[in-house]
């Protein structure tokens, strides 16, 4: 039950953390749909309400390593073998 409840939990977060990113963005694409050429958007707003939207893919692993220890586990294994291999290249760069 205990488990369950963390799930629960989890996917909660991760459903608000998705509708607070993409909300502006589909309530701007409606309102710009239904109002036609009429409702010009300035070009930062199109690009801002984008962004928010794309941020919602930065949250996930957050998340997810946060609240899943197996995860983080992985996550961290994953970030460690990549800045290595970040390292190991610039070094070789270097000299």
């Amino acid at each position: 039950m205990k488990r369950e409840r963390k799930a629960a939990r989890t996917l909660g977060i991760i459903m608000s953390a998705f509708l607070a990113c993409w909300l502006p963005f589909f309530t701007w694409y409606l309102t710009s749909s239904l109002c036609g050429p009429k409702c010009s958007s300035p070009h930062f707003l199109v690009a801002l309400v984008f962004w928010i939207g794309y941020f919602n893919s930065s949250l996930n692993p957050l998340i997810y390593a946060y609240f899943n220890r197996e995860f983080r586990v992985a996550f961290k294994k994953t970030l460690q073998s990549c800045c290595y291999a970040l390292l190991l290249r610039r070094s070789d760069i270097e000299k």
